[in-house]
This record gives C-alpha cells, sequence and structure tokens, in this order.
C-alpha cells in the first residue's frame, strides 16, 4: 500500500481567531462578511433567510436526543428564550411524552451572564471514570 506523507508543517496560520472576541478578529470577520454579501447578496434580506428562521425558532421542533447515559437522554436546545442553549436530559419515557419535563443540566445563557464571558456550546464529552463509578 501506499501511504501518504506526514505534513511538515502542522501550524494553524489561522489559530489566531481562536479568540474570538478579540478586536482583531472581529475586524477580520467583519472584512470577510461584507466581502462575501457584496459577491452574494445579505442574507438577511431574502424569503429564505426568514423560512430558515421561523423553522430554527419553532415551538414545534423535535428534540434531537445527542447522548444517551445511564437512562437519560440528553438534548441540547436553542429558542428565542434559550439563546445561547440549554444542555437538558430526561429519561425516555419523559421524553415520549408530548410536552417532556427536562432537567436542566447547563444553561449557557445563565451561566454567561453570572460570569460576564460569552459561552458558545461546543458539544459534550463524558469522562469515563471506570467501573463502578456512576
Amino acid at each position: 500500500t501506499h501511504l501518504l506523507p506526514l505534513p511538515t508543517h502542522t501550524e494553524d496560520p489561522r489559530q489566531w481567531l481562536e479568540a474570538v472576541e478579540d478586536k482583531r478578529c472581529l475586524k477580520w470577520v467583519r472584512d470577510w462578511n461584507s466581502k462575501a454579501t457584496s459577491a452574494i447578496g445579505d442574507p438577511v434580506k431574502s424569503a429564505t433567510y426568514d423560512r430558515i428562521l421561523q423553522i430554527l425558532d419553532s415551538k414545534e421542533k423535535i428534540p434531537f436526543v445527542g447522548r444517551v447515559l445511564n437512562g437519560l437522554y440528553y438534548n441540547f436546545w436553542q429558542d428565542d428564550v434559550h439563546v445561547r442553549g440549554i444542555w437538558r436530559r430526561c429519561p425516555l419515557e419523559e421524553y415520549r411524552k408530548p410536552l417532556p419535563k427536562w432537567e436542566t443540566v447547563l444553561d449557557l445563557d445563565a451561566l454567561s451572564k453570572e460570569e460576564g464571558i460569552t459561552w458558545v456550546w461546543a458539544g459534550s464529552t463524558v469522562l469515563d471514570e471506570g467501573a463502578g463509578v456512576p
């Protein structure tokens, strides 16, 4: 078999963009957004944008279960009240109900307000602490 060569240069030239609230990063984003909207138009002004936003903000969304752990069904949810989002969970019996009662695990909006930091959901990683640890 032929193996692909390993990259010799592994530094990310855009790593500086990780500082998402840095003035230099925000200017870079504004500049690229300006170039894009000049080329293709402002998506906010399109009927398609309005329709997609209605769908995403709908109260009738089916909560997607992203993780099942110890009999609990986890869902990350965003709406007009939870703009940054909440990570929540409930047992299967509750999930099957038309209006499940969720337990909030993490409220990013409340945490952001409390800590004065803008938190963004990037998923969850479960720590395996070994056998016998719930």
